[in-house]
């Protein structure tokens, strides 16, 4: 007998395998077929899990940044202070659109990281409900003595026209920026409290007294003189020192 005649086969059993291999059929039905389908089975159900498990993530890091007393605080500073229009949080500046624009009006956020740099600053990871950007924290904001020594992950932010160096959307964030900072363990805010709290104000007043040794009069005294005296609209008499307060921006 051939060789090629030892492969023949009954008609029935050539049948019944090419409908067991028909085009609706994924795997070779065999137990390495079987074993590969519970293997698939198995891995959709780790995806499924897994997904699960990042949605789950997703909604307990939201829950955490954007449902936090800090937040609570933003919110009801921002419309006690009326810092947006109609005095909604959802009317800041989303941070998503910062590639665009040289500079953001208005920012609430939450730091996320934070990692000192050489020159004293402070590099962060900040995040709104749009987006996270990278930016640079200078280091006058980090010794101001009201909050900076504290800042650190979980606390939220409110600035203020804040430069962005594009394309990249880095922000650059100075004490002028600053409008209000909210601690990552702070209390539930109630009205009383909202209503005590103020903006950040940090302003320089250097004043410079220019007083002249020999202070003289613009007006000369004299007894004999017509009293049709004729003064000009700028003549002041300066009897008295002048006090001049120069109002500095800072960092």
């Amino acid at each position: 007998m051939d060789p090629w005649e030892a492969l023949a086969v009954d008609d029935s059993v050539l049948k019944e395998f090419l409908e067991r291999c028909n085009d609706n059929t994924t795997f070779i039905p065999s137990p390495v077929g079987h074993a590969q389908d519970v293997l698939l089975n198995r891995e959709l159900n780790e995806t499924h899990n897994t997904q699960e498990f990042l949605n789950n993530m997703v909604v307990a890091s939201l829950a955490r940044d954007f449902y936090s007393n800090g937040w609570t605080w933003a919110e009801k500073f921002i419309k006690h202070h009326g810092l947006v229009d109609d005095g909604d949080i959802k009317n800041i500046t989303p941070l998503s659109k910062r590639k665009s624009m040289n500079r953001m009006p208005f920012v609430a956020c939450v730091v996320k990281e934070c990692k000192p740099n050489d020159l004293g600053d402070m590099l962060i990871t900040i995040k709104d409900p749009t987006d996270t950007a990278k930016g640079n924290l200078h280091n006058k904001v980090l010794s101001d003595r009201e909050f900076g020594s504290d800042i650190g992950v979980g606390f939220e932010l409110l600035l203020k026209e804040i430069a962005i160096f594009r394309p990249f959307g880095y922000l650059k964030i100075t004490l002028r920026n600053i409008v209000k900072v909210f601690k990552y363990d702070i209390t539930h805010p109630t009205k009383e409290e909202v209503k005590i709290s103020m903006l950040v104000v940090r302003l320089n007043y250097v004043v410079k007294q220019n007083v002249e040794a020999n202070t003289h009069t613009s007006i000369n005294f004299n007894p004999n003189a017509n009293d049709n005296t004729n003064m000009g609209p700028n003549s002041e008499p300066n009897v008295q020192p002048t006090n001049t307060v120069n109002v500095e921006d800072i960092l």
